[in-house]
């Protein structure tokens, strides 16, 4: 951006090549700008630029050549001035480089404490449910063993009770055959009740007809 274009003044393409030339007599100096402008320039061009005595009038009186307008634009000024060094870019890729190895590192290591973590949940999960599977077949056959015990204690009971209902059958029909011999006692007893004095006797036949 220090640089400026300039052509000789004539009228042919090509330009002038002699040593002797009015361009080579008279070193076109650098145009005279603003601080402003000039905010950005390096020190060799201040040192370059302090060695040339002209002034800004005799440049205008010495100027030969037909000079390019250059427009600066803030832009440009901005982006020289945060250039970096070659070192700065070095370090910067090397400081890169070594959080990329460091996150690469890391992500395989909580890769690798992962599978370990799903190998030991697996093998958790595994022996959990082979003795859940176990505890449930045993007791499915405690299930179906104590089932059978039920069903056999029901028989068993549903036996004695038709054993009871028949023992109580008979027992109903030897109490109504008793009927007509507590009547006939009854009414034997009845007729003794009948004697007169001294025939009033507690005897064996009233004992057992009593019994």
């Amino acid at each position: 951006m220090t640089t400026t274009y300039a052509r000789p003044k004539t009228s042919h393409f090509l330009p002038a090549i002699s040593t002797m030339a009015s361009s080579y007599r008279n070193p076109q100096p650098p145009l005279g700008m603003g601080p402003s402008a000039n905010m950005w320039r390096t020190n060799s061009y201040y040192k370059s630029s302090s060695a040339l005595p002209l002034t800004f009038s005799t440049q205008r009186e010495n100027f030969d050549l037909v000079r390019a307008n250059t427009t600066f634009y803030p832009s440009n000024r901005t982006t020289l001035m945060t250039r970096y060094t070659p070192d700065d870019w070095y370090k910067s890729n090397h400081s890169n480089y070594r959080e990329s190895e460091s996150s690469r590192k890391s992500a395989e290591r909580l890769r690798k404490d992962t599978i370990r973590f799903m190998q030991d949940k697996e093998q958790l999960t595994r022996r959990t449910q082979e003795n859940t599977s176990k505890n449930i077949a045993e007791r499915v056959n405690d299930i179906v063993f104590w089932r059978s015990e039920l069903s056999h204690e029901i028989d068993n009971i549903v036996t004695e009770t038709a054993a009871l209902s028949e023992v109580k059958r008979r027992l109903e029909r030897a109490l109504a055959e008793t009927e007509g011999p507590l009547q006939v006692s009854q009414e034997c007893l009845y007729h003794r009740e009948k004697r007169m004095s001294i025939d009033l006797v507690h005897d064996d036949v009233e004992k057992d007809l009593i019994k």
